[in-house]
């Protein structure tokens, strides 16, 4: 019996060492921002020109977290970055000006999510996101 008990608080003790998503690892998330010009928000043929997005909050959640963990500011270039991260699944957005034209008149124009879904596979992975373009008139 006692080997049993021995047995179950051993286990007990490897799962809860068993690290979610988050900060304490090595691991890093970056990427950029860019911003579309358009004439028309809702037609990308009137596109005029593209520039990195500085000064620009993007948001990062841990796992399987219903709200963002951490936020940081794009820099001068649109560059972000993550740090001091663990192994698992992270979600990386920021928002943009609506562009489906689609958002019912009570909700806010400035708010369509641009997001992208990304896994560090070890505790010392760097990911980089590939581009996230947000949009706005000139």
């Amino acid at each position: 019996m006692k080997k049993i008990i021995f047995l179950l608080v051993v286990t007990s003790l490897f799962a809860a060492c068993t690290k979610d998503p988050g900060t304490g690892g090595a691991g890093t998330i970056s990427g950029t921002i860019l911003k579309e010009y358009r004439v028309v928000l809702t037609n990308p043929a009137t596109a005029i020109y593209t520039v990195p997005a500085a000064d620009v909050e993007v948001y990062i959640v841990y796992g399987e977290h219903l709200s963002p963990d951490d936020k940081v500011m794009s820099d001068y270039e649109g560059n972000f970055e993550f740090r001091n991260l663990r192994k698992g699944k992270y979600t990386v957005y920021t928002y943009s000006r609506d562009t489906t034209g689609q958002n019912p008149p009570t909700t806010d124009p400035m708010k369509m999510v641009v997001l992208k879904e990304v896994e560090l596979t070890d505790n010392e992975d760097h990911a980089i996101v590939s581009d996230l373009t947000i949009y706005d008139t000139p």
